[in-house]
């Protein structure tokens, strides 16, 4: 049966095999448990089992079951979509880009940076933390020059070392 369904015209046990097939059909944690509490419901079990049972509120199984009713088993999908980013992947492109050309790094710069191109501040610095490392750029060290940017401290570093 299609979820698009209208379970009032329907009747009680064809309401009870639709919620069986959509608990069959693997649906995420959240939602299984809100169909398995309105089918016990719809089943004659009682409130408080059922709360015991799934270790969910009495509440909770109220108001799905008559978000069931009214909407049937679309009303039970999680309806979240997560988050908007702060920067779209060719705006972060663009930041690592801009990090590499750096001679010297800071994290003050890179907040300053992102504040007047981007008009964007994160809440956490973990966020421009990830993207120095995104950029392959050790904040931790605190290099004061790009080694990128010197073609003389690259050649050092990979210059092998005299054995003895």
């Amino acid at each position: 049966m299609k979820t698009s369904v209208n379970p009032t015209s329907l009747t009680k046990t064809q309401q009870i095999q639709l919620l069986k097939d959509f608990i069959q059909s693997h649906p995420n944690e959240k939602e299984m448990r809100r169909a398995l509490a309105v089918k016990l419901a719809m089943e004659g079990y009682v409130y408080r089992q059922i709360s015991q049972i799934l270790e969910v509120s009495v509440g909770f199984i109220s108001k799905w079951k008559q978000a069931f009713e009214s909407g049937g088993l679309a009303a039970l999908r999680s309806s979240y979509q997560g988050g908007k980013g702060y920067l779209t992947q060719i705006e972060r492109q663009a930041v690592i880009q801009w990090l590499v050309e750096q001679k010297t790094w800071d994290i003050s710069d890179l907040e300053v940076y992102l504040i007047e191109q981007y008009d964007i501040v994160f809440q956490s610095r973990q966020s421009y933390y990830q993207l120095l490392k995104e950029a392959r750029i050790t904040w931790q060290k605190g290099e004061q020059t790009s080694p990128r940017q010197d073609p003389e401290a690259i050649s050092k570093k990979t210059e092998k070392l005299p054995s003895y």
